[in-house]
């Protein structure tokens, strides 16, 4: 009875409802959280919606977050990041490298300088 004379659409205003919150809970996420807790940003969803509705008479039962799935360019620019890191990590073991060698290039040209000829 409420809904009837405060929401003429409860499923319409309901589906405003969920996109906003949804909205809002993701905005304070990073992505590695999306994409790692469903299960409780869907209980917070659950939460704000169940308490949103509930002046119009309709109780939320249950939120299931199915997929996350982001824009192509953000695609984009999380593999151009992933690349970066795996060039950065790929000069770190090269320098690394070079370092040991002249280490033990010193340590020859050491044992070489002190022999007696």
């Amino acid at each position: 009875v409420i809904s009837v004379t405060n929401v003429k659409n409860t499923q319409y205003a309901t589906q405003l409802l969920a996109q906003t919150s949804l909205r809002n809970i993701l905005g304070t996420k990073s992505l590695q959280e999306i994409l790692t807790d469903r299960e409780a940003i869907a209980a917070s969803m659950q939460s704000h919606l169940d308490e949103g509705t509930d002046p119009w008479g309709v109780k939320v039962e249950r939120v299931e977050i199915k997929d996350v799935r982001l824009p192509q360019s953000m695609q984009r620019s999380m593999a151009a990041e992933a690349e970066a890191s795996r060039e950065a990590r790929a000069k770190v073991i090269a320098a690394e490298g070079e370092q040991k060698a002249s280490r033990q290039l010193k340590e020859a040209a050491d044992v070489i300088a002190e022999s007696p000829i």
